[in-house]
């Protein structure tokens, strides 16, 4: 193995030394013994130190500007910087609780609060709901009794929410969905995560306490698509992974153009630390911890280079090349890079690219100027869509479905329920086309579950706390407010067209659909993607997002499995064509029928 790690370790130090072209020999010379130095240094230590070594801080305290989302939403807190390293920001756990009430409450949670109670090393802090989290400064761990419980927006809220929508408007009236009272939930175990062990410092000193906001990012604000970004002038909170709003206040002027050793140090040990936790397919991948992947694929070198743009290439690497599941990737450069990344797909996202050629060209063939939405071939509807959008449109408020049948996922399964239902309607087959679909909103898939089947359930697991939860629903398709038999399509000769490309929630329907049988899956086997998205920060300022610990899953024998390898279906079709003939697709499935 180490044979093999520092054959790896020289050819990219010898690329690594490409990077510095037009360096003298004096200063490449320099560069290439520092940059060993460094590398010597992780090896020797086995990645990052084992236990923090205490001492005394010296604690330099900034009042800086926080921007939530958008350049209109102006904050002001202030951040602690430890022993003179100026990039690398700490709140105390003050400071922490009301950056955490002010997300919560911004999400639109005002009752959301969070009390503190200091004692000795120890700090605990407890949510409204009474889920706490138990800080050890002098191990460096936080401990939770229970991870999602404590997370939860609001109490009422299921352990982790599939489906986001209440089922009623402002005025109590039911509307859309109806959970049912066989959904259940399975609390996971007690959860103890150890920052110390890879040198990351939880500080105790002069009746203060400090966590590195980062590692506030990546364990708590992530958890709700929100992450914090430090630019030496101001904290950027972004939502899913988007920094348009904030290009200005986060792409400075006279950034720095090389990261301080400090920042690779602790930038290192909070990346391993943070996807150990919450990277949602170490298993499957082989990945026993990031730092010995780091080693094994070289990747630590450039991780360690003092060029932002190498580093930032070298995350983007990892999520593109090495982690290659679709639902990861680098979605924008930190504010150190002058340049973008190169994205590098694996042979995963490369076959993804193919098919999606493919399909669509296939499909262009027989509409030139884009699919239709809805329509009827002979006694067979077609619902086609290539993302599940959920728009939070008030179709209770008079407006007609058709007018929305391209808003959203919701208006078109409206609009599609009352073609399909009319008087003297011709149809019998309900095609559902998910080939070219590459997967969107929950709530929007969770709707078109239960129009399909009457009942519908999702089920989603944590494997980092063991949490279970399983949503059983009923949705409402003709907006009387009833939650009925008449709200679904399960009377008619059901069938759902599926590709590779039929991803994420594209891979969730139809996998829904294969296990409860009543659902006929046509075309290639889907292309998986269980777990939920999951948006990130790097310490140094680059964001990106991966496949994290909430796994979407189905249920049999009471049993959860996990969707990621994809929907099989039950009659093959490997010419994209003929899933687009519609004439073709109408014949095929009478034929199916009988017919």
């Amino acid at each position: 193995m180490k044979r093999r790690f520092m054959k790896v370790v020289s050819a990219l130090l010898a690329g690594s030394m490409l990077l510095l072209a037009g360096c003298s020999e004096a200063e490449l010379a320099e560069a290439e013994q520092m940059l060993n130095e460094r590398i010597d240094e992780r090896i020797a230590s086995g990645g990052y130190e084992t236990k923090v070594e205490e001492h005394t801080h010296q604690v330099e305290k900034k009042t800086t500007t926080l921007y939530f989302g958008d350049a209109e939403d102006v904050n002001e807190y202030e951040l602690a910087f430890m022993d003179g390293a100026e990039d690398i920001p700490y709140v105390s756990v003050d400071v922490f609780r009301d950056m955490y009430v002010m997300l919560l409450t911004g999400l639109g949670h005002p009752a959301a609060d969070l009390t503190i109670e200091k004692d000795g090393e120890t700090v605990t802090m407890t949510r409204e709901s009474g889920y706490p989290m138990v800080i050890d400064f002098a191990e460096d761990t936080l401990t939770f009794m229970d991870y999602d419980a404590f997370l939860k927006e609001e109490e009422a809220q299921p352990l982790m929410d599939v489906i986001t929508v209440t089922g009623f408007n402002d005025a109590g009236e039911p509307e859309y969905f109806s959970l049912n009272d066989t959904s259940y939930e399975r609390y996971g175990d007690m959860v103890t995560l150890r920052p110390g062990e890879y040198g990351i410092d939880l500080i105790s000193q002069d009746g203060e306490y400090y966590l590195p906001l980062q590692l506030v990012s990546d364990i708590i604000f992530s958890q709700y698509s929100c992450n914090t970004l430090y630019n030496g002038e101001c904290v950027c909170l972004v939502g899913g992974g988007l920094i348009e709003p904030l290009e200005d206040q986060y792409y400075i002027e006279d950034a720095p153009k090389e990261r301080s050793d400090a920042l690779i140090d602790f930038n290192y040990k909070e990346l391993c630390f943070a996807m150990d936790a919450l990277y949602g397919l170490k298993e499957e991948h082989r990945i026993t911890d990031f730092d010995l992947l780091f080693k094994e694929t070289g990747l630590i070198v450039p991780m360690m280079s003092k060029d932002p743009q190498v580093a930032g290439q070298a995350l983007a690497d990892l999520m593109f090349i090495y982690f290659d599941d679709k639902h990861s990737g680098m979605t924008n450069r930190s504010y150190m890079m002058e340049e973008e990344i190169t994205r590098n797909p694996g042979p995963t996202s490369l076959q993804s690219l193919d098919e999606k050629v493919r399909y669509t060209e296939a499909r262009e063939k027989f509409y030139p100027d884009g699919f239709v939405p809805y329509e009827e071939v002979g006694n067979t509807a077609y619902i086609t869509f290539d993302d599940f959008v959920y728009a939070d449109i008030d179709y209770y408020g008079g407006e007609k479905p058709e007018d929305y049948i391209a808003a959203d996922t919701v208006g078109l399964m409206l609009y599609a329920y009352d073609q399909i239902t009319r008087e003297d309607s011709p149809v019998e087959n309900v095609v559902l086309d998910l080939s070219n679909n590459g997967g969107g909103m929950a709530d929007a898939a969770a709707f078109v579950i239960g129009a399909f089947l009457g009942d519908g359930s999702i089920t989603m697991m944590n494997p980092l706390s063991g949490a279970l939860v399983s949503e059983n629903f009923k949705v409402d398709l003709n907006l009387d407010r009833q939650f009925d038999e008449k709200d679904s399509l399960k009377d008619y000769n059901l069938f759902c067209l599926i590709s590779d490309r039929s991803f994420s929630c594209g891979n969730l329907v139809p996998s829904v659909f294969k296990n409860s049988r009543r659902v006929t899956l046509i075309g290639q086997q889907s292309g998986g993607g269980a777990c939920v998205v999951h948006h990130m920060t790097s310490a140094d300022g680059c964001l990106f997002q991966m496949s994290g610990m909430k796994h979407l899953a189905y249920m049999k024998n009471g049993s959860f499995y996990d969707i990621d390898q994809g929907a099989e279906p039950d009659f093959f079709i490997t010419n994209p064509a003929l899933l687009f003939d519609r004439e073709y697709m109408t014949g095929y499935v009478n034929e199916l029928m009988g017919k």
